[in-house]
């Protein structure tokens, strides 16, 4: 039964309270289709564990809160403009501010989401069903007595006005509900957390995951190329199955443009800032040296001044600005502006037509004109290019950037993600550390409006029962078997399982300059050698090696005919399409990276399987044979090996298939498409695996064409084992919380479908959502429950107390965490078919974990789901790094607003088709 709510700081006993041998009565019953809890797991070692989540309660039963929609525009009409979030908090902050009596009363107790809601305990006085309020909003200093310049303020009831708080204690006790009682209870809990967003929203700067992060610019972190890390914290108000909902927080990083100048930021951001010193970071989980700096690690100069920008600079720019908040500096005022893009002419040849006044006639200027006669201001660097905001230009140089610009995830750079990892990544005791001090700053039994709620929020993090899952031995060649250790094991003295196709067709290319054909002979040699020794087969093994440009003609355009001769000169020496081409680089670039790969996969006249190494690895003795040992496991896996394999106990007549979905970057103008992914076993020992390909309508979540994909697997498992599967396991990643009940609704319906096409075939599915993105923490309570770099061991699982009090759900650390704070994962299990116990799942997925065909280390996600992450990701650098725009028409999709950029969903599927060799093997590893 759920535990009684315990005393403030005496959470603890309440735990004691909870029997795991009965569920609550509301976990008979099924939510929204999805399965009850078949009970809770008990194997492994039991342990304590303290959660990133603190119990919060409300003071008295019978409390409810009154919904309200609110529109603010101006009372007049202009033009039907956005009306960004920071002008509506400003507008509100000045109504309340104005307001007096009752109405002062219930907004100032209210929870406003700074958009077309607030909630609030007091009922507010209306005349005719609504109210209506003024709001003069002072700007630059001046009360606005113009109606163009206030704004009218119409509050109106919602629909469903009333709000029960109760149904969210009742929810995590797993009462059973009615469908209205739960719609109550999501909307309650909603409620709920735009109340905890009211006072850091007025205290810190909020910035993505749907207004629950929040970051300070104090003791900021610069890093290279412009950028700057800030820290904060993130907050969520959450149900359990603990009886009582709690308030879960965790720090929060990220990477944003510096903030000043654009004319002094730009050549930071385009990396023409002078080097630093010696020291940086260190190779993967290395020390690094001290802070970079200037020569010999003094302070890094000042970035040389920049006249005027190549195309290329142009569009790095607008690649992270876009969108990003400034001020101007050639007049006087407080007003914000974003940047829609730079222009990519110079402000000096960018005219217009200027009308004339006083009979004057009109007449033809440049920007720069306009400036020096509008503003009186000079344009010293007019061969920069202009920012463009809404339908106005204005000169570089005149545009200061605001603090809090987020660089898009897609833009940031390998230097910048190793600082960020080197800041970030803080082990347990201090995120532990870090998370309470949020906690006792953000002070939440002294904000007014928690008081008004009658919210009390816990001060202790939640201890929760955990067990430690048994690892698995790892299966070589001959059935040679070595158990893991903490997660990992060495391959010292055994042979990978199974043996691929033999290496005949294959090629070296050198794009390092530095590297040399001697070199790459000498590479040659030594690796053959380790390939044979683990079970890889190489007949040819004095393959073509050749050195090319990637620069030649420009930017990595000397990439494609290097690729071309590869593939042409390894075909004619052995007559056989090339299975593999070797790319040795000459730095950690991911241009030249994502480049090779685009290249191989699309721009060729087949599709070819590649492999990049770095150039400094394979011409430095020192740790060469670990680097040939992780490079062998990869090129194993591309020619269609098995490196190791575990005992997971799955029948062969079940089929493993993970699935992925990659949204395009926000880039203005016509969405691109979103990627769709699946990657199926198809054989009977679940480890061999292809892939499927699609594009579909940009920032869809839903598989739109997973019957077709289905088809496929299935039809090829029948072919390699001779019958369709009985079972079908599927795991699938890329799903936000909100889209759980949508997407397996119709993903479901859509592997079902797949099945009805081969005829009376039915086959059982267990659909299981594997979420990453999550911000759940688990610290061990005990010196003992920690490995040595103070996280919890692998195999760790949590499936109680801040779980889901109805459906089936758990979080599983299958990994160990080598850097920072281990993060597990959370599965959902949203159907299942094949009825599988709390024990057999965690321990399947847990076993699985230790599977992946390229590492000797378990890893976070069960593999199948990990590979179609993968080969998301590999497509994402395919279709979103593809600048020929031009070569796609614009389409408005159906019932949609968004303009949706035309795209052949069939266009990866069709290169794989034309080479069926490369997707018949793992070519994503």
């Amino acid at each position: 039964m759920a535990p009684k709510l315990a005393p403030q700081g005496d959470v603890t006993s309440a735990f004691s309270n909870l029997s795991f041998g009965d569920l609550p009565r509301g976990m008979q019953e099924t939510l929204d289709g999805c399965p009850p809890r078949p009970g809770y797991g008990s194997s492994g070692k039991g342990i304590t564990v303290n959660a990133n989540m603190f119990m919060a309660r409300f003071r008295k039963q019978g409390l409810t809160v009154n919904h309200y929609d609110i529109e603010i525009n101006p009372v007049i009409k202009t033009k039907e403009a956005k009306k960004p979030r920071p002008l509506l908090q400003k507008i509100w902050n000045q109504m309340v501010a104005d307001a007096t009596g009752p109405v002062k009363e219930a907004l100032e107790a209210a929870a406003y989401d700074q958009q077309k809601s607030f909630y609030t305990p007091h009922t507010l006085p209306m005349e005719g069903g609504k109210l209506e309020i003024i709001v003069g909003l002072v700007e630059d200093g001046i009360v606005p007595t113009d109606d163009r310049r206030r704004f009218r303020a119409v509050i109106q009831p919602a629909e469903n006005m009333k709000i029960d708080l109760d149904t969210i204690m009742d929810y995590c006790k797993g009462d059973t509900q009615t469908e209205q009682a739960r719609d109550t209870m999501l909307r309650a809990v909603m409620a709920v957390n735009v109340l905890f967003r009211q006072d850091p929203a007025q205290r810190f700067t909020m910035s993505g995951a749907a207004g629950r992060k929040f970051f300070t610019d104090e003791d900021g972190t610069p890093l290279s190329n412009g950028a700057v890390l800030y820290k904060g914290f993130q907050q969520s108000f959450r149900w359990t199955s603990a009886g009582f909902p709690a308030v879960q927080i965790d720090t929060a990083y990220s990477a944003f443009v510096e903030p000043g100048m654009l004319v002094d930021v730009a050549p930071k951001v385009l990396g023409l800032a002078p080097s630093g010193g010696f020291g940086g970071r260190g190779g993967r989980g290395g020390r690094g040296g001290p802070p970079r700096g200037g020569f010999m690690g003094a302070a890094p100069g000042p970035a040389r001044p920049i006249q005027e920008l190549n195309p290329a600079q142009t569009k790095r720019l607008n690649d992270i600005l876009r969108g990003a908040k400034f001020t101007v500096t050639h007049r006087k005022t407080e007003r914000v502006f974003s940047i829609i893009k730079l222009t990519s002419q110079p402000a000096d040849n960018i005219k217009f037509t200027l009308n004339g006044k006083d009979g004057q006639p009109d007449r033809t200027v440049s920007v720069a004109q306009y400036f020096q006669e509008q503003y009186n201001v000079r344009v010293t660097r007019p061969r920069l290019p202009c920012v463009q905001y809404g339908k106005n230009f204005i000169p570089m140089e005149f545009v200061k950037l605001e603090p809090f610009n987020s660089i898009p995830m897609m833009r940031i750079t390998p230097d910048q993600t190793a600082e960020i990892i080197k800041d970030a990544a803080k082990p347990p005791p201090m995120r532990q550390s870090a998370i309470a001090a949020w906690r006792q700053k953000l002070n939440y039994s002294n904000l007014p409006k928690l008081k008004a709620w009658q919210v009390e929020v816990n001060t202790n993090m939640m201890a929760v029962p955990a067990r430690v899952l048994p690892a698995p031995s790892v299966i070589y060649e001959g059935n040679k078997t070595i158990r893991a250790n903490f997660g990992g094991w060495n391959m010292k003295g055994v042979r990978f399982t199974k043996a691929g196709k033999p290496l005949v067709s294959w090629a070296v290319i050198s794009f390092d300059e530095r590297c040399t054909v001697p070199d790459l002979q000498k590479f040659v040699t030594y690796f053959v050698n380790v390939l044979g020794q683990y079970n890889c087969p190489v007949q040819n093994k004095r393959p073509v090696c050749f050195q090319y440009n990637p620069n030649a003609g420009g930017p990595n355009m000397g990439i494609k005919p290097a690729l071309q001769q590869a593939a042409k000169n390894s075909y004619m020496e052995t007559k056989a399409n090339p299975q593999i081409i070797f790319c040795i680089l000459p730095k950690k670039d991911p241009s030249i990276y994502q480049a090779i790969k685009a290249c191989a996969a699309e721009q060729l006249f087949k599709p070819v399987v590649t492999q990049c190494l770095q150039s400094l690895k394979i011409k430095s003795d020192r740790g060469i044979e670990q680097y040939c040992g992780n490079v062998a496991m990869k090129v194993h896996a591309k020619l269609g090996g098995l490196t190791h394999q575990v005992s997971h106990q799955l029948e062969r007549t079940t089929m493993m298939v993970g699935a992925d979905t990659g949204h395009p970057p926000a880039k203005g103008g016509a969405l691109p498409p979103s990627i769709a992914v699946t990657v199926a076993a198809v054989n009977g020992e679940n480890n061999r695996f292809v892939s499927g390909v699609r594009l579909q309508e940009g920032r869809v979540e839903i598989i739109q064409d997973l019957e077709n994909m289905m088809a496929t697997h299935i039809q090829t498992f029948e072919k390699n084992t001779g019958a369709k599967p009985l079972s079908i396991l599927f795991f699938r990643d890329g799903v936000s919380e909100g889209q759980y009940a949508h997407c397996v609704n119709q993903e479901l319906k859509s592997i079902k479908k797949a099945a009805a096409k081969f005829g009376n075939y039915n086959p059982k599915v267990t659909f299981v959502i594997c979420a990453k993105r999550h911000s759940m923490r688990f610290f061990a309570s005990s010196d003992a429950d920690k490995d040595r770099t103070g996280n919890l061991p692998p195999g760790t699982v949590v499936d109680s107390l801040v779980t889901s009090p109805i459906i089936h759900d758990f979080y599983l650390q299958a990994h160990a965490g080598l850097q920072g704070t281990a993060r597990p994962t959370h599965y959902v299990v949203v159907a299942d078919e094949n009825k599988y116990s709390a024990d057999k799942l965690q321990g399947l997925v847990n076993v699985l974990c230790y599977s992946y065909a390229r590492a000797t280390r378990s890893v976070s996600l069960v593999p199948v789901a990990y590979y179609a992450d993968i080969v998301a990701e590999k497509a994402r650098e395919w279709i979103y790094n593809d600048d020929s725009e031009t070569a796609t028409v614009p389409s408005t999709a159906s019932g949609s607003r968004v303009e949706q950029m035309s795209f052949d969903a069939l266009r990866i599927s069709k290169r794989f088709e034309s080479n069926p060799e490369f997707n018949s093997v793992a070519w994503f590893m």
